[in-house]
């Protein structure tokens, strides 16, 4: 990869907020804090300035106190306003990317934009009763005392926010409504059910949200369950930019970059290890259960960490979508067979 900024490819490696910049004319980047540090102390947010005065925004970031006035204070700094804001395109619906959307929407008027399925999803939280998760649980082979555990953890605490509904639903190849510029949807489930790129036809961009990243590998299966194994999706999604592999890409996190060839590849097998794990404890063991496989994959903190971590039930879920894809033959489909 050719990191194309300075500014964010010092923050992402050293740490630190990077400086608003002009990707080309009438498009800016701009980052936007949340919790946590390093490369992902951060959220990319694209701002659009149409030629009519209206303004667009890509993943407006976190709802972090004071974020609703730094995007005012930006947007005023160049002539602009926050009520001028009339479209917020989300590319997927975590915190980090749609927490602010609410609050962009209710201080300017904005549209929403939101893929039909990532607003299925949304409406779908919540849904998972208590029993439902212990049953998982069973099936996957925990413990009783790590499933009271994790279910502690999923039912402890109530959503701090109501679910966001969207203005404008998308499909994939729909054409954004932002004046100056042709923004084309496409759909690229896996992260989230409902993730979507974004084409700037006009620039040569592409607006990668949390699909394809430069610094970490996105998690998968982070949404609703509406019966297709993430990962298939996952690598299906990536084949879908072999298009774009000589655009620049404006990432979630991070930074710009060039070379989306080579890190499509990267994810790519990344996302297979694991898989490839799978596939060997099978082959040792048919019935392993869910917990018996995890405990012999190759976790980036180690197994003894992760069973103790919050990360645990979305490491079990992750295993179970390893195993799904091993035993319905995706290991010997078109798209892992990765060069």
């Amino acid at each position: 990869m050719e990191p194309l900024s300075d500014s964010q490819y010092r923050a992402a490696t050293t740490g630190g907020m990077p400086d608003a910049e002009q990707v080309a004319d009438g498009l800016w980047s701009l980052a936007m804090p949340m919790p946590g540090g390093g490369s992902l102390g951060y959220t990319l947010a694209a701002v659009h300035l149409g030629p009519d005065g209206t303004v667009a925004l890509i993943d407006p970031g976190w709802a972090e106190p004071g974020s609703l006035e730094r995007i005012d204070d930006f947007l005023r700094g160049l002539g602009r306003q926050m009520a001028d804001v009339a479209t917020v395109v989300v590319t997927h619906a975590h915190p980090d990317h749609i927490g602010l959307a609410d609050a962009v929407r209710q201080a300017s008027g904005a549209r929403v934009v939101l893929h039909r399925r990532e607003q299925a999803s949304i409406d779908a939280e919540g849904a998972v009763v208590p029993e439902d998760l212990d049953s998982r649980l069973q099936e996957w082979g925990v413990a009783p005392e790590r499933a009271r555990l994790l279910h502690d953890r999923a039912h402890g605490s109530a959503p701090r926010h109501a679910p966001l509904h969207a203005d404008v639903l998308v499909e994939d190849g729909d054409e954004l409504p932002v004046a100056g510029a042709t923004w084309r949807v496409l759909h690229t489930p896996g992260h989230t059910p409902g993730h979507i790129c974004v084409v700037d036809e006009s620039r040569g961009l592409l607006f990668s949200g949390d699909h394809v990243l430069p610094t970490v590998y996105p998690g998968l299966g982070l949404g609703a369950d509406f019966g297709e194994n993430p990962l298939t999706a996952y690598l299906r999604s990536l084949h879908r930019l072999h298009p774009y592999d000589d655009v620049e890409v404006v990432p979630g996190h991070g930074y710009r970059f060039r070379g989306l060839a080579g890190r499509r590849r990267d994810t790519a097998l990344h996302a297979l290890r694991r898989v490839r794990e799978t596939a060997e404890v099978l082959h040792d063991d048919p019935t392993a259960s869910i917990w018996d496989i995890a405990s012999r994959l190759s976790w980036s903190g180690g197994w003894a960490q992760l069973q103790h971590s919050i990360m645990l039930f979305s490491g079990l879920n992750q295993t179970d979508m390893y195993r799904d894809f091993v035993v319905s033959g995706g290991l010997e489909s078109p798209e892992a067979l990765w060069p």
